[in-house]
């Protein structure tokens, strides 16, 4: 009897054990071809052979999925092979309907997954993926993601910028409390988990590469977008991370939705954007 008990437990074991693989099997299956299908939305060429083996390598932080729909936000990571590279986060389309900044992104992973980069780099391609289902700046909830940060005294100043100075626009609207949307709670977590020396958000249409970070470091330049400082707004990352906890923030806004996307192009501002990390977290320190 005890014999007949103890295999009964072993296989009850063996049978659960399987079944759990079996559903991690699934759920990596599942992500891999969500990714594939969501980098191939966006305009410009891509190698299918790269993409396939990115979305083999990328992940998601718990939490991180759509207001609405419930899509996963994941990312991809390369760690980098310099001691002074730095540790650079990279978020891209926090509004969904700027369908070049995925662009941007995708290729800056295809390229990463190529090279051995001195830095470390976090990619989160597509952060708003209910905007970019429904081709809409704002979330599924209709909040401006980068209105929505939990920043110094948001709750008497976000609701007050909106109304006197955006014209309470609703593409606009950063929500009724601060961190409100799980897209935000999710940038939130990248923050904390990866622990950026600099970030990157990528935008569109105002044709501008805007620094929120020590002036001293010096900028490169780039002949197909000028520099200049836009400023920041009660709820947004640059305000959130460089003015109040001192982590720089690059902004790179591309111009219109008719962006040169040659690779060339894409290469040369990878390579700044990575240069101004080191060049910045080195001013920082003298």
């Amino acid at each position: 009897m005890k014999k007949t008990l103890v295999w009964i437990f072993i296989a009850l074991f063996n049978s659960s054990f399987s079944f759990s693989e079996e559903i991690k099997i699934s759920q990596f299956l599942e992500l891999q071809n969500y990714c594939e299908k969501s980098l191939s939305l966006f305009p410009g060429e891509y190698s299918k052979e790269a993409i396939s083996g990115i979305c083999h390598q990328v992940s998601y932080l718990n939490g991180c999925y759509s207001e609405k729909d419930k899509n996963v936000i994941f990312h991809y990571d390369k760690i980098g092979t310099s001691v002074v590279g730095k540790r650079i986060l990279v978020f891209s389309l926090f509004h969904g309907d700027e369908f070049p900044a995925g662009s941007v992104a995708r290729y800056w992973m295809e390229r990463l997954y190529k090279i051995n980069p001195r830095s470390s780099w976090r990619i989160i391609p597509i952060l708003n993926p209910d905007g970019v289902n429904g081709k809409t700046r704002t979330n599924g909830r209709g909040v401006d993601l980068n209105r929505n940060l939990p920043t110094k005294n948001w709750e008497v100043l976000a609701l007050e910028h909106w109304e006197k100075k955006e014209g309470k626009k609703e593409r606009r609207f950063p929500g009724k409390v601060a961190g409100s949307e799980r897209e935000t709670q999710c940038v939130l977590n990248h923050i904390e988990n990866f622990n950026p020396d600099f970030i990157i958000s990528v935008h569109t249409p105002y044709g501008v590469l805007d620094f929120d970070g020590p002036q001293k470091s010096g900028k490169p330049s780039f002949d197909h977008l000028p520099w200049k400082r836009l400023g920041t707004y009660p709820g947004s990352l640059g305000r959130y991370m460089w003015n109040e906890r001192n982590i720089p923030v690059l902004t790179i806004e591309l111009k219109g939705n008719e962006f040169n996307l040659d690779p060339d192009y894409l290469s040369e501002l990878q390579d700044i954007a990575g240069l101004m990390a080191i060049r910045t977290v080195q001013s920082k320190s003298n």
